[in-house]
């Protein structure tokens, strides 16, 4: 489903901290940095008499180059996809062979992100807790996302697992976190009441586990910030349905953007067949090289070379959700069939231009 919105992603670190000061009546520890500074780390808030403390992490460094090198590095080169723009990881790690690997190292990376952020926050509410002199608290980090869509509920769920699970000894990485809230609006979902949904999962701890009513106050930080983002309650559960990544739409977007987000809206050729799609950008490619390709035949207005401009951007964004290579569906794999039916039309010296010779 294609979900979009426009001005850009929200702010979530400011609406969350509003939400803490104004709906919890919390106090940001921040206004005494030079005081907590002095005596050692410290969480974002304190709730409650300091019965609720509360460590907020954004996720904001873009993901691309790092997800990138891994592509580069794992894929066989004779296995390399080739394709224009840019689509779902997940349709180039189903079609190599070592997909399984790639996928693993692709969500270690991701996890270790994930885990300098916990351990930050394990060492400030550590601190914190040593100097308070409360001997009951319940420490919990809220993880905000707005705009990274590697980040999906079910990895980042799958990583917190995995790193706050206690070993086999029963120690534990991070023993100073009762539990982790994940709140991510880059992705959504529509339930089947039509009311628009993000995912925001939550994690309790063994510490959380062990005494009920920590779980209970940090259920409740979810309803209540559930409550004052959407105006609706929680809803569990949500997750056994799958997300999709919202689309944020800039007022002013460079002309091939605008086209790739028409496709979007509008997905008209989903229902092509593989091969009538390879003709039609076979028939795309020959209409355009009308006005690109030198020859005696006349040459057709500018529109018309816009039009097709426009129309091979459309065929590359649906190649990419397919996963199609363009080795496979370009005009150098049409059989003669294929050919016929593609250049049908087109003055027979340009399609001459366009048939491979034989070997």
């Amino acid at each position: 489903m294609h979900i979009e919105r426009r001005g850009g992603p929200p702010d979530l670190q400011t609406a969350f901290t509003q939400f803490v000061l104004t709906d919890q009546k919390g106090r940001a520890l921040d206004d005494h940095r030079n005081r907590e500074a002095a005596l050692g780390k410290f969480p974002d808030f304190a709730c409650f008499r300091d019965l609720l403390l509360i460590e907020m992490k954004h996720l904001e460094s873009d993901q691309s180059d790092r997800i990138n090198e891994v592509f580069k590095k794992m894929i066989d080169p004779e296995e390399q996809p080739f394709f224009y723009g840019s689509r779902d990881g997940r349709h180039i790690i189903d079609r190599v062979s070592n997909g399984a690997q790639i996928n693993a190292r692709l969500a270690s990376k991701l996890a270790g992100t994930l885990e300098r952020q916990l351990r930050k926050a394990n060492a400030q509410f550590r601190e914190y807790r040593e100097r308070a002199g409360r001997k009951n608290s319940v420490s919990l980090c809220v993880i905000l996302n707005a705009q990274l869509l590697e980040f999906t509920a079910d990895l980042v769920l799958y990583a917190i697992h995995g790193k706050m699970k206690p070993a086999a000894d029963g120690s534990l990485r991070f023993p100073e976190i009762d539990g982790v809230l994940y709140i991510s609006e880059k992705h959504a979902t529509v339930l089947p009441d039509g009311r628009l949904a993000f995912p925001m999962p939550i994690y309790t701890g063994a510490p959380a586990a062990l005494h009920p009513w920590k779980a209970e106050i940090i259920a409740m930080i979810a309803q209540r910030w559930s409550r004052r983002r959407t105006g609706d309650d929680f809803v569990p559960g949500a997750l056994d349905q799958p997300f999709d990544v919202i689309e944020d739409v800039e007022k002013q977007m460079p002309r091939h953007e605008m086209w790739r987000l028409e496709y979007k809206r509008y997905p008209y050729m989903r229902g092509l067949s593989d091969q009538q799609l390879k003709i039609t950008f076979a028939r795309c490619f020959g209409a355009a090289c009308l006005s690109f390709l030198h020859g005696s035949w006349a040459k057709p207005p500018q529109e018309h070379a816009t039009q097709q401009m426009r129309l091979f951007t459309h065929i590359i964004e649906e190649t990419n959700k397919r996963g199609l290579d363009l080795r496979t569906v370009g005009p150098r794999a049409l059989s003669a069939e294929e050919s016929a039916a593609a250049y049908q039309g087109l003055p027979d010296e340009l399609v001459a231009l366009l048939t491979p010779k034989a070997a």
